[in-house]
């Protein structure tokens, strides 16, 4: 079993990468971007992630602990996570290591794609016209980075000190990303 979290800053290509992992080593994709969009179409909670999100703000961690937990609790049998926006601070890393520990299972790796702010914003901007999001706005878009600026990333740091992150250059293409990624996976499966 392989557990890996993608890192990086809105517009890094953590979502691309993720599904090109899942293609070649058949882990289970959890991001909780997707489920919390999927959730606030479907469910109860649906009107308040809404809000959140078209705010640029991150749901409150409870709500996305238990959202995440659920899904980690319906693919325990497959290889492996790729978790992908979660965890997104301090509180949601700490939940996921207890779950994980419950299950006698790890977070193996954490994936940090590495861009610089301003071409994250370029690349955004320019997938804002074809993803149809509502969240890739520019001021939704500048609320994100500061989330990310003061909530995430001192994740890094959390996961620095347990000696799991490697940081993969996000300025390259998407093919050359994902090659730099297989190699580095392809150690942590033997």
């Amino acid at each position: 079993m392989l557990n890996i979290i993608i890192f990086g800053s809105p517009g890094a290509g953590k979502g691309t990468q993720a599904e090109l992992i899942v293609l070649e080593y058949k882990l289970t994709h959890l991001s909780s971007g997707e489920i919390l969009r999927r959730e606030s179409q479907n469910s109860e909670f649906g009107n308040k992630i809404k809000k959140y999100q078209n705010a640029g703000k991150l749901v409150p961690n409870d709500l996305v602990i238990k959202m995440v937990n659920e899904e980690i609790k319906k693919n325990l049998l497959g290889a492996g996570f790729v978790f992908d926006g979660y965890p997104r601070n301090i509180k949601q890393a700490k939940a996921l290591d207890k779950i994980f520990k419950d299950k006698e299972k790890t977070i193996d790796l954490v994936l940090n794609l590495h861009l610089s702010e301003r071409e994250a914003i370029q690349r955004i901007i320019v997938r804002s016209h074809t993803s149809g999001r509502s969240d890739d706005n520019l001021k939704t878009i500048e609320n994100r980075f500061l989330a990310y600026r003061t909530q995430t990333t001192p994740l890094l740091k959390y996961y620095r000190t347990q000696k799991k992150v490697i940081t993969v250059d996000g300025r390259l293409t998407i093919t050359a990303i994902s090659k730099q990624i297989k190699k580095i996976l392809d150690t942590y499966k033997n």
